[in-house]
């Protein structure tokens, strides 16, 4: 069964940021292509979070992608991507 990815705002703005970063780019492009064939097998843990109880988060080098599977739908819903730092700050992790 393959999954659907689809962007939030968040990430949407993270990967327009760093379009001139071709490597990082494709890094996470090849990290979203192996969530969509399984999002369960690339999840490093269930990330608790007050804002996401159900999110999931996966590394890619130093940056993190949150994200939700919505199984009734065959969707992964990418909600933010950023550096560890910065993701868990903002996730109140």
């Amino acid at each position: 069964m393959s999954y659907e990815i689809v962007e939030d705002k968040k990430a949407i703005r993270f990967m327009d940021k760093i379009d001139d970063d071709e490597e990082l780019s494709n890094r996470i492009k090849k990290q979203y292509k192996k969530l969509s064939e399984n999002p369960y097998k690339y999840a490093e843990e269930s990330f608790y979070s007050n804002k996401c109880h159900k999110c999931k988060k996966t590394r890619v080098g130093d940056y993190r992608i949150i994200y939700y599977v919505n199984e009734s739908l065959n969707i992964v819903q990418i909600i933010d991507i950023d550096h560890r730092k910065k993701i868990y700050k903002k996730w109140d992790r």
